[in-house]
């Protein structure tokens, strides 16, 4: 096969050392030396002299092309190649002043004389046996690859010879046997494979591809379809298997050739095609679409082969993609993870993947000893780098997801690995498929996969990099933001950036600046930019976790420890998350003053907005109405003086809600309507106000939906509670989706007797409140799905849990629509005789509302207390069963009741004041005038309404003759 031969004086002999120019290959005593790639362009400049003197700026040119060094770095360089050439060091003479020259350097002609005309001894007859043809296995088809089969298939008809690259386990050998099978079954072609993987030389490799030529009896005219060459693993011997399959196409016109590599083979003639991993699920994804997804159908089958059944429950398949998508669609990961399923379980495996070289280190026994476990694979390639591709590997685990040229020459470059050599750095990682990259048009975007990430970042640790190379990412992202801020785009993300891979390589880097070693002013300042991007996407806990750490650790910082703006954000952030988070509410409210008296201060308009904003939603919170009025109402006078329309309409807004909650729900039924109806004309404004992540019509219609159900329209107050919860933005939900069921939806539901309605919007609320981590709203959903266990009839459980999680919310400062909750516990307490307890928590609740203005319930408490005086009034004397001043007390109570229900236009709390109040001993006019006042109300209300006080009452009205007065 003469064809098949290297060019003359490609491999050389230095004494014991032999050198392949080819392949940058250098052995001594038959075991590679790793030589660094200037030290071996200064090799390949003595050998190609031939002896002749080399002079010191012709090496300096050749090691360090376009760049000006010093000529120590040429002697630190020769010193190396020295070491390397170990008792043959003396080949390399210096001639003083001169330069150097290479003694003994000989090319060696056995070996270009086997390459050229192949081995001296058939197969079987000699010192290297050929190995023997590899015959197909007989696999079944590769789970989601049927397409790639096709087009690689499609790609072998068009051209003859074609490149399957591709990271380690990406599945290339996979899918070049399916397609090797494919081609045999439907082209009738010989196949013949060969695994490069444990050849060493040129020379293996040219005997191999001869013999198995010679053994297929391949021909320049070898019939019409052809045979298919298959090499595979070509990338520890690129250079050498690029000759041969050019040589090959010369000399077979009939045959295909298809390699499998993590590089190109750089020749004419040679189609690429990328092998893709397995498609994944999306993180929202449901269940069905989950199980569609390639990679989970490869999990589960690999997992299945095990024997241990997957159970398929939603929960389960949740996981399984979850993990596919952690491990990038990466078959091998993939075997390897659900290998691990019958010891761990899929949930262990799930947890395990913080450390996936670890976990995945069982392979199957019958694949090849590099495949056998992800470390193994990665090991692989990272040999096949150069010590400056493996430095700026192991530089790049910083990056969690996508990067930048900019930020990977600011994270990486230092002396020893400038801007030239990172550039032709990362071009050697893409080509060895260790590295991806995709474009937003004209601009380049890279990326690690997880899994070599995991192993970069175990090579920067073992170097001792971390912190040097944390410092200069972490110094490198807040210049940006810096830079940012002063050009006038604000506290966000640096534009241009993909915002998730920007969060992701913040997120990092703030870690490492608080950790021991790391810069804790550098962390305070990156966080004041995470934790406003963190809030703008609705990561609440992990917001005020971040946030409260860096106002912790700006604490020990000197004055002027960073720009006041930083701070102010840092507060924004942490006041704005607490009232949903674990509280204490109060801190909220402390934190917005003091944003707010700084705004006031640098007279930044903007802020000042926010200001109120955050004030009103905090004074609600903790349940002081009249603060959060006054608020609003300011909040209103400044738009009006600013002449800003949207401010203005977003004040009026806040106005409206806390005046309903102060017991004026007509007024704030008319100024609501009114807003929706200009928010309807003006989509621009609500536009403008969502910056405060508050969508207006929801807001408005959450409020008219709880004053309609006061007013007796229960249908109404349903459909305006669903049009609120319509409104809320899918890309983020919460805290305001939790907010609507908690405060509107579940609610009106529970107290409109729609059991299931209610269980329904509780489950969902437990769901979200615990997935983040919204510990106030869950204890608030606790105590209405308490309230309904014993509305449910489990009085004392339902007591017990109630009493536990309000007891925990009041301990928070959270006040906000607190006292319906102690309403209904008050009477679950008079219902198990602990009247007095029952008491002291209304009287408690009457006092913080009259301070705080919080009147919307106030019929409800004064009810509440009639309750009790009623229950107290019982002497179980049958001579005297009543006290009278008990009695006297109970019905001033639900007087007072009906009387502040009337005056708020609240019917249902009117109607529960009334249905109570008859229940009192009664003489005949005072009983008379209640049912006049029940029948009057009946007026209002829809006899099929399922509400239970509405039932109660036609009921009651129903079983008692008309009196004269109805007559």
């Amino acid at each position: 096969m003469p064809s098949l031969s290297e060019p003359p004086s490609a491999v050389f002999q230095l004494g014991h050392a032999r050198v392949n120019l080819r392949e940058r290959v250098l052995l001594r005593n038959g075991e590679p030396v790793q030589v660094g790639a200037r030290a071996y362009a200064i090799l390949e400049a003595l050998i190609e002299a031939d002896g002749g003197l080399v002079t010191k700026h012709e090496l300096l040119a050749r090691a360090w092309p376009g760049v000006v060094v010093e000529e120590n770095n040429l002697q630190v360089q020769l010193s190396k190649l020295r070491r390397a050439l170990g008792d043959d060091r003396a080949c390399i003479v210096t001639e003083s002043g001169r330069g150097y020259r290479l003694l003994a350097a000989r090319a060696n002609e056995r070996t270009r004389s086997e390459i050229a005309n192949g081995p001296r001894n058939v197969p079987g007859n000699g010192d290297h046996p050929t190995p023997p043809a590899a015959r197909l296995p007989n696999l079944p088809p590769p789970i989601g690859r049927d397409h790639a089969i096709s087009s690689v298939l499609g790609a072998l008809t068009c051209g003859r010879a074609l490149t399957l690259i591709g990271s380690g386990g990406i599945g290339k050998t996979t899918l070049s046997m399916a397609v090797a099978q494919r081609f045999e079954a439907e082209r009738g072609g010989h196949v013949m494979v060969i695994e490069l993987a444990a050849m060493a030389t040129a020379d293996e490799v040219a005997r191999a591809v001869k013999a198995r030529l010679s053994a297929h009896g391949a021909s320049g005219t070898s019939g019409n379809s052809g045979s298919l060459l298959l090499l595979d693993n070509a990338e520890h011997m690129i250079a050498a298997v690029a000759d041969i399959v050019h040589r090959v196409l010369d000399d077979y016109p009939a045959l295909h050739v298809l390699v499998t590599s993590r590089e190109a083979l750089a020749i004419d003639r040679e189609t690429l095609m990328p092998v893709e991993p397995l498609a994944v699920p999306e993180r929202e994804a449901d269940e069905q679409t989950v199980r569609r997804q390639a990679a989970v159908q490869l999990f589960m089958k690999r997992v299945e082969a095990t024997g241990r059944p997957v159970h398929g429950d939603p929960e389960e398949i949740g996981l399984i993609g979850e993990i596919c998508r952690r491990l990038d669609g990466l078959p091998l990961a993939i075997e390897l993870a659900a290998a691990r399923v019958p010891t761990l379980g899929v949930e262990g495996v799930h947890r395990g993947l913080a450390d996936q070289l670890t976990l995945l280190s069982r392979g199957f026994r019958t694949a090849m000893p590099r495949h056998r476990t992800l470390r193994a694979t990665l090991d692989w390639s990272f040999a096949l780098l150069d010590s400056r591709s493996r430095t700026l590997l192991r530089r790049l685990a910083l990056f969690t997801r996508r990067f930048s040229i900019e930020s990977l020459c600011a994270v990486a470059c230092d002396a020893t690995l400038p801007v030239s050599t990172v550039i032709d750095g990362i071009g050697e990682l893409l080509a060895k498929s260790l590295v991806k990259v995709s474009f937003d048009g004209p601009i380049a975007h890279y990326r690690l996969s997880e899994s070599t990430r995991a192993y970069a970042l175990e090579h920067l640790l073992s170097a001792g990099e971390v912190k040097e190379v944390s410092a200069r990412h972490a110094r490198d992202l807040a210049s940006r933001f810096r830079n940012q801020e002063a050009a006038g785009s604000g506290p966000a993300l640096v534009t241009g950036e993909h915002p998730e891979d920007m969060l992701d390589d913040t997120r990092n880097a703030v870690d490492w600046a608080f950790s021991p070693d790391g810069d804790v002013r550098t962390g305070v300042e990156l966080s004041s930019t995470l934790v406003s991007a963190l809030l703008a996407r609705a990561k609440l806990d992990e917001c005020g976790r971040r946030a409260a750490l860096a106002l912790q650790a700006r604490q020990a910082l000197p004055e002027p420890a960073m720009p006041p703006a930083a701070a102010i954000r840092l507060k924004i952030a942490l006041a704005a998350v607490l009232p949903n988070l674990e509280g204490p509410v109060e801190r909220a409210c402390e934190l917005w003053r003091e944003v707010h008296e700084h705004a006031l201060r640098i007279e930044d308009d903007g802020l000042r907005a926010r200001s109120y904003w955050g004030l009103w939603n905090a004074m609600l919170s903790s349940g002081k109405v009249s603060d959060a009025r006054r608020y609003a109402e300011q909040f209103e006078q400044f738009a009006r003086q600013k002449h800003c329309r949207w401010q203005h309409i977003f004040a009026t807004t806040l106005a409206a809600t806390a005046a309903h909650c102060a017991g004026d729900h007509h007024g704030a039924a008319a100024t609501l309507e009114a807003v929706v109806q200009h928010v309807q004309a003006y989509p621009n404004d609500a536009a403008e106000i969502r910056q405060f992540a508050v969508d207006p019509l929801a807001v408005c219609y959450a409020g008219l939906a709880r004053i309609r159900w006061l007013e007796g329209d229960v249908g109404e107050a349903a459909r305006l509670a669903s049009r609120s919860l319509d409104l809320i933005p899918a890309e983020t939900m919460e805290p305001w989706f939790t907010h609507v069921l908690g405060v509107v939806a579940a609610p009106l539901a529970l107290i409109s007797g729609d059991r299931e309605r209610a269980r329904h919007y509780l489950s969902i609320m437990r769901s979200q409140t615990t997935l983040h981590r919204l510990t106030i709203w869950h204890e608030f959903g606790e105590c209405l799905a308490a309230i309904l266990l014993i509305h449910d009839g489990d009085v004392v459980r339902g007591l017990s849990r109630l009493e536990r999680t309000l007891d925990s919310l009041l301990a928070r400062g959270f006040r906000r629509l607190t006292s319906p909750l102690i309403v209904e516990c008050a009477q679950a307490l008079i219902s198990v005789g602990r009247t007095s307890d029952a008491l002291d928590r209304l009287q408690d609740a009457q006092a913080f509302c009259e301070i705080n203005g919080s009147f919307y319930f106030m019929p409800e408490i004064l009810r509440g207390r009639g309750l009790c005086a009623h229950a107290m009034s019982r002497t179980f004397d049958t001579d005297r069963p009543y006290d009278a001043h008990a009695l006297t007390r109970a019905k001033a109570c639900f007087t007072k009741a009906i009387a502040m229900a009337q005056s708020q236009g609240a019917r249902m709390w009117e109607l529960r004041a009334t249905l109570d109040l008859i229940k009192l001993p009664l003489g005949d006019e005072e009983a008379n005038e209640a049912r006049n006042a029940l029948s009057a109300l009946a007026n209002r209300f829809d006899a099929c309404s399922a509400v239970p006080e509405v039932r109660e009452m036609f009921a009651l009205l129903a079983s008692t003759q008309p009196s004269p007065a109805l007559s």
